[in-house]
């Protein structure tokens, strides 16, 4: 099989209407209701959480269905016995002249 770019393909749920793009909380395992709240809640787990599915997104895939012009990567270190330090890396390969990714074709 050869990879598929459609988003709602990797992303249950996800939607967008022209101006908004949408991505149920339930698609996002690493993030709850409250550390995503709009007035109270926490930009650094909306980051964690977010990295974290689209990280996901692209381990689950078999290796044949994998982009050829985007990776991921994580890689965790042991700070203590309470704390791990975590790093999520996309790589993309873009276009100069206009900034998008480029074709797998």
């Amino acid at each position: 099989m050869a990879f598929d770019a459609t988003p709602t393909t990797h992303i249950s749920g996800l939607s967008e209407d022209g101006t908004d793009l949408t991505i149920p909380l339930a698609s996002i395992a690493e993030l709850t209701a409250a550390e995503a709240d709009a007035s109270s809640g926490d930009i650094r787990q909306i980051t964690h959480g977010l990295a974290e599915m689209l990280f996901k997104v692209y381990d689950d895939m078999a290796s044949e269905d994998l982009p050829t012009k985007v990776s991921a990567t994580r890689t965790d270190r042991s700070i203590d016995a309470s704390t791990l330090e975590r790093t999520i890396s996309f790589t993309f390969e873009l276009g100069v002249t206009a900034g998008d990714v480029v074709a797998e074709s």
